[in-house]
């Protein structure tokens, strides 16, 4: 079959009966073959809620209404690497908001701010005359997420979620009119090393694994330091890309194992006795230790935003006790997921790898736990915090 030519039509706001089925029935077969997390699902009948969302999808009146509806299909499934995505939407509906918000204890907190008058710290208590929350709880359904914590931690990077124009209401009373269109001021752009105590302790901040060049140039700011140096590593914010092996083997004297995982696995004759398919599991192996490696004194630094492939690279550290692991506890989604081209700029992702601890204790949902607990202040950035 020939493959579909990407539209860049900016204006195409509409999409067909033919088109929609295409779409519907690449989830559906993608979600059935490839989805590794069903057990975090008990009593979910997956087959009623794809129902419900085929009336949905066939019924929305234009591209945005069938954007939602499947957003809302695929974050039911409460996984984090599990998504749909439209760059049709983030074009048309997409204008930023200028605030980075997490929650916690206390509530909504800014983290990063592209406006004068709101500085990191601020807690919003109201939007668009509603308490956050109740505003918020109406939007999550559309967010992925592999625990509640995660959803809203991403809200505020949805914009599409959000009115073009709204109010906010600050913990101190003040307002502010947010007209979406303004852009956060960028975090790090990349791996940066410095001394927080010349010629004893370093402090190696690592923004994301997304390119090579993050890990190549963290492994040859480690060459240049010796093994009484006490280094620390930064990896807050750092939202993962491509697990860094060469990494943390360059910090690894002893040996160390990653995950144990498990994906699932179908064939044409189970298919045709209605078998769902099967969990092959794949205990974590034993890496024997380099030579070379940094023997230093290991500190690492995660909060909620250290996710995926940055997980990945503290685990090892985490379970054979090699680092001192400070901060809060990670986001808790990893694992390969399965990419599902649905074209003219739609993309599926599915997670097709549920990993855990190599001793079988959840990961998934749950995220890496630190041996001290600090939950960083928002005023403070990746980078800016010496212990």
């Amino acid at each position: 079959m020939a493959k579909r030519a990407a539209t860049n039509n900016s204006s195409d706001s509409t999409l067909s009966v033919a088109r929609r089925g295409e779409i519907v029935v690449g989830v559906y077969e993608a979600v059935q073959s490839c989805f590794a997390h069903w057990e975090t699902l008990p009593g979910f009948d997956f087959e009623a809620v794809f129902k419900a969302y085929l009336v949905e999808a066939f019924e929305a009146p234009d591209r945005l209404g069938f954007d939602l509806a499947t957003m809302r299909l695929i974050a039911s499934l409460k996984n984090g690497h599990t998504a749909f995505a439209d760059d049709w939407l983030w074009r048309e509906h997409g204008a930023p908001i200028g605030l980075a918000v997490r929650h916690d204890a206390a509530g909504w907190c800014v983290t990063k701010s592209a406006y004068e008058d709101i500085a990191p710290g601020a807690q919003i208590v109201r939007i668009g005359g509603q308490p956050i929350d109740a505003f918020a709880s109406k939007l999550l359904a559309f967010v992925s997420g592999s625990s509640i914590r995660e959803q809203r931690n991403r809200l505020f990077s949805r914009p599409f979620l959000f009115p073009q124009s709204f109010e906010i209401v600050m913990e101190d009373g003040t307002t502010r009119w947010i007209e979406r269109g303004t852009e956060l001021p960028p975090g790090p752009a990349e791996t940066d090393g410095r001394w927080l105590e010349d010629g004893q302790r370093y402090l190696l901040t690592i923004p994301s694994f997304a390119q090579p060049r993050f890990e190549a140039d963290a492994i040859e700011l480690l060459r240049s330091l010796t093994d009484t140096v006490h280094l620390v590593i930064d990896v807050r914010g750092n939202a993962g890309g491509n697990t860094p092996e060469a990494l943390v083997s360059a910090l690894m004297p002893t040996r160390y194992r990653f995950w144990t995982y498990e994906t699932p696995c179908s064939d044409g004759l189970a298919r045709a006795r209605g078998e769902p398919p099967r969990m092959i599991v794949s205990e974590a192996d034993w890496v024997e230790p380099a030579e070379e490696a940094f023997k230093g004194k290991l500190t690492i630094l995660i909060d909620g935003g250290t996710f995926s492939a940055a997980e990945d690279f503290v685990a090892p550290f985490k379970d054979n006790k090699r680092a001192e692991i400070v901060g809060e506890p990670t986001g808790g989604s990893s694992g390969q997921p399965y990419l599902r081209d649905l074209e003219d700029g739609m993309r599926l992702w599915v997670g097709a790898k549920r990993q855990m601890f190599p001793d079988r204790s959840p990961f998934e949902g749950v995220g890496i736990e630190p041996d001290i607990f600090k939950n960083w202040p928002p005023t403070e950035e990746p980078g800016k915090v010496p212990v």
